[in-house]
């Protein structure tokens, strides 16, 4: 299970992380593991929403940064959210590529926040 932890980071977004790994959390296991096709879809569905609503609050905050900063987290964002609309286009029935992708998704969420999240709002910055 995918978890935060910048302690160095602005407490806004130190909150905003945890609360966010916190709802992926709840719904990694029936993304990956539930066989409710109507279920899967609404996990899924959930996680864009909350994902894209993350990712509108970083670049908010992140708005004065350096052109070249931004346009990799906003790249980044972009390719995320299209990870999770190729989740939703798996036929119902397709549990292993419904993992295999999502696992993907974790660890590119990872490098995300590792590389790109914790330098741009760690308080050292």
């Amino acid at each position: 299970m995918p978890t935060w932890d910048h302690e160095d980071c602005d407490p806004a977004m130190e909150a905003e992380h945890t609360r966010l790994y916190r709802v992926m959390n709840r719904l990694q296991p029936v993304i990956t593991d539930s066989h409710s096709e109507a279920k899967v879809a609404r996990a899924i569905h959930m996680l864009q929403e909350r994902m894209a609503d993350h990712f509108h609050v970083e670049e908010e905050l992140f708005i004065t940064a350096d052109w070249a900063s931004r346009q990799v987290m906003i790249r980044d964002h972009h390719d995320l959210l299209g990870m999770l609309a190729a989740l939703a286009e798996i036929p119902p029935d397709d549990g292993e590529a419904r993992r295999k992708l999502f696992t993907a998704f974790l660890e590119a969420l990872a490098r995300h926040d590792n590389d790109v999240d914790a330098p741009l709002f760690s308080r050292k910055h």
